[in-house]
């Protein structure tokens, strides 16, 4: 099939591509940028040469369409977007514009041009939170009270996981909406700990982190992300009324000082050290995270994690230490 990856010279895009060309598409990606050193050497990796770059913005619907019709598109990943609470606290009013006004513009050219299916990469940002037992696709996504805890960032996933499925559900567009968390890996840009723990301690740097230890994620190894996104666009389309909402993950919070601990032991030597309290950020993000319950991905995706935390871990800093080697560099890694 020929799918256009969004975001495709991201840090999730980047592998999502990579997974799909193995997987036997014809991948085009489409991003204002061009890929950066850390999506090359992701598909480079991955034996790929032959994802084609189109530059471009979702928001820019006239482009999108072009494009889809010069590379006779018959699917669509849209991972592109403004990610993350802090950058969406800080540019409120360009997240909603490029988040929303991007996916409307998705489904627009998947209802246009008549496409197999689009899968749209959404968050576990879209809970309003639970109880700490694992959330399920059917728990809430907003509140009367405070609408998401995720702020702008949660309200543009849990929106336009609705567009999604209100063009579904009225122009027959094949959606699905894959609920993804704490992403980790060759390439990620949100530190969420792991990223500085894991490259410092390959690049033989002391990291210190003032507070964060009890904060939990279900982090979630990027490779298994895409396999995940290979076998949405692969299952059949869903009989009406069926689920079309997933979550991805491990299945498994894990707090920042067990993830220091594991990184210590995959990295003999790393100087790690973190605090046990959490800064009023922290706190918000803690009342947003739990680990995802996975077993309708399991079910009707064929879909599991194949990497334990530990396992991902220790290929994570097998790949960023040959990344570093190549690169020549040393200031990629980032001490906190």
């Amino acid at each position: 099939m020929r799918v256009l990856v969004t975001g495709g010279s991201g840090f999730l895009g980047s592998h999502v591509a990579a997974a799909l060309a193995q997987a036997g598409h014809n991948v085009v990606s489409y991003d204002m940028a061009a890929p950066g050193p850390e999506a090359l050497a992701t598909l480079a990796a991955a034996g790929v040469e032959d994802v084609l770059h189109s530059a471009g913005q979702t928001t820019d619907l006239a482009r999108l369409m072009d494009v889809c019709r010069t590379e006779r598109i018959e699917a669509i990943v849209h991972s592109a977007g403004i990610v993350g609470l802090e950058t969406s606290l800080a540019q409120p009013a360009a997240t909603y514009h490029t988040n929303i006004t991007g996916m409307v513009n998705v489904c627009e050219a998947a209802r246009q041009l008549g496409m197999a299916r689009l899968v749209y990469l959404s968050s576990n940002a879209a809970y309003h939170g639970g109880d700490g037992s694992p959330l399920k696709e059917t728990d809430p996504v907003f509140s009367v009270v405070q609408g998401n805890p995720a702020g702008h960032y949660g309200t543009t996933k849990m929106a336009c996981e609705a567009i999604g499925l209100a063009y579904s559900s009225f122009h027959g567009v094949d959606v699905l909406a894959l609920r993804v968390t704490a992403i980790y890996g060759l390439g990620m840009r949100t530190p969420m700990f792991i990223k500085p723990m894991v490259e410092g301690a390959v690049l033989g740097r002391p990291v210190r982190f003032v507070t964060g230890g009890p904060m939990k994620r279900d982090y979630t190894y990027v490779p298994d992300c895409a396999r995940a996104v290979v076998r949405a666009l692969a299952v059949p389309a869903p009989a009406g009324g069926a689920q079309r909402v997933f979550n991805v993950a491990a299945g498994q919070a894990t707090a920042a000082t067990e993830v220091a601990r594991i990184v210590r032991q995959v990295v003999p030597g790393a100087d790690i050290e973190i605090g046990d309290a959490l800064s009023p950020l922290e706190e918000v993000n803690a009342r947003m995270r739990a680990s995802l319950d996975i077993s309708a991905a399991r079910a009707v995706l064929g879909w599991a994690p194949e990497f334990t935390l530990e396992q991902g871990i220790r290929d994570y800093a097998d790949r960023y230490r040959a990344f570093a080697g190549a690169s020549g560099s040393h200031s990629k890694g980032q001490a906190a």
